[in-house]
């Protein structure tokens, strides 16, 4: 069986596409009222009942997860770049993972 040729006109709408998801996942942060909750609750940490102390350690699972995540969207991005250098539609590296 033979593998159909790539439509070649469909490349920069593809590469465009996975850059602009992998720049959305490379420049998440929490949303506020998660982060302050996660402060909140890790300022407090000592004196948590057992229900709170089960929420702060699903939020940092959490937060840690999505970090990750963040920074493997920044390395398929970086990746890409240097796959197609003249590709024109993937990001210069300006996220930052919070």
């Amino acid at each position: 069986m033979t593998t159909p040729a790539p439509d070649e006109s469909q490349v920069p709408a593809a590469l465009e596409t996975c850059a602009t998801r992998l720049t959305n996942l490379a420049s998440y942060q929490l949303e506020p009222a998660l982060r302050r909750r996660l402060d909140d609750l890790g300022a407090r940490k000592e004196f948590l009942n057992p229900p709170e102390r089960d929420e702060l350690l699903a939020l940092v699972a959490f937060s840690q997860r999505r970090t990750i995540e963040a920074l493997e969207a920044r390395l398929a991005l970086r990746r890409l770049r240097e796959a197609f250098p003249n590709a024109g539609v993937i990001p210069v590296e300006s996220t930052r993972v919070s």
